[in-house]
């Protein structure tokens, strides 16, 4: 396949989620590569008509941002170095996409063999704009910055509510004291225990009932509370008066489901910390980082442009090439 015949389609938006059903809707029996995360959905197809008849099969195709060609592959090496996330240049992206190529890969179809020696240069140029542009940048991702706000003095264990992909993200990160794992699936927290334990056998960790009585009664023990399931008020209510109630007032919350619209019972919580004050924190970037940022933008524009010289291509062969650089933009 050549790289022209490259399409995305990028439906971006923590609030925009397609349901397991439309995913597959999307994917069409190997048609597309559907890489769905906690804040966009990105569609990859081979060729105009596949890409339209996507458009036809997606809800609210209309928001979905598409890119064809180089610009494809430029948008895939930014979404993969962790340059179009909020929390930019970070680091748990990159697994994400893997995790989705290995799923759909697994599953032999003219997509996947059409895809994958891009997907190879994009996972080796993914490498490469992080080792030679984003290096310097220190740790970028949800877990450290979780780690930095908690530190590791705390009155009790810290309580961690949810087990998907952010809660993997985060739950290696927690340093502080016995780590409570509860999630309304036990088998997901099960499953993100044996993944924190993996990663550190000494991790003192014990997945709760699924009861919403195990989790209220964490709540009024746990010295520091991590969330990382979407805001409900309903659940919200019961959760902040337990909060409320504790006889000791001192420890932290981090909701990382609290977005932008925000909560308003959410509002005179001691101790909190929401996903949308994370960001407010980190948007004061110092000026090193702003420029690392930019050259890494420009590094996968340019790679793309070479890409599309050839896959083979690692620099301009000819004064003739170099026109191609003026024709994206990172």
């Amino acid at each position: 396949m050549k790289l022209a015949e490259l399409q995305v389609l990028h439906l971006d938006g923590a609030d925009f989620q397609l349901t397991a059903a439309e995913q597959g809707a999307a994917a069409g029996h190997g048609q597309a590569w559907v890489i769905a995360t906690c804040q966009r959905t990105v569609v990859v197809a081979a060729g105009r008509e596949a890409r339209a008849a996507l458009t036809e099969r997606l809800p609210d195709a209309a928001r979905a941002q598409g890119y064809t060609g180089a610009e494809a592959y430029a948008f895939l090496l930014r979404f993969a170095c962790g340059l179009e996330s909020r929390l930019v240049g970070e680091t748990e992206i990159f697994g994400q996409i893997k995790e989705s190529w290995r799923q759909f890969s697994a599953r032999p179809g003219l997509l996947s063999r059409q895809l994958d020696s891009w997907v190879q240069l994009l996972f080796q140029d993914t490498k490469e704009v992080r080792a030679h542009q984003l290096s310097g940048l220190g740790s970028a991702s949800y877990g450290s910055q979780v780690r930095r706000l908690l530190g590791t003095a705390s009155a009790g264990p810290t309580l961690l509510v949810g087990a998907g992909q952010l809660a993997q993200a985060v739950a290696p990160w927690i340093q502080a004291g016995e780590l409570l794992l509860w999630n309304r699936t036990r088998d997901k927290a099960l499953e993100l225990e044996r993944l924190v334990v993996e990663r550190n056998p000494q991790r003192a960790c014990r997945v709760l009932e699924a009861s919403a009585g195990a989790e209220l009664e964490a709540w009024s023990t746990a010295g520091d509370i991590v969330l990382c399931v979407p805001a409900d008020p309903v659940r919200d209510a019961v959760r902040i008066a337990a909060w409320n109630a504790r006889a000791e007032h001192s420890g932290r919350i981090v909701h990382l489901g609290l977005g932008e619209s925000g909560d308003a019972s959410w509002a005179r919580v001691s101790g909190l910390t929401s996903l949308t004050a994370l960001f407010d924190m980190l948007k004061a970037q110092s000026e090193l980082r702003s420029v690392h940022v930019g050259r890494a933008r420009r590094a996968c524009a340019e790679k793309a442009v070479l890409r599309s010289l050839g896959p083979s291509a690692t620099q301009a062969h000819g004064w003739e090439d170099l026109a191609a650089f003026a024709t994206i933009s990172p």
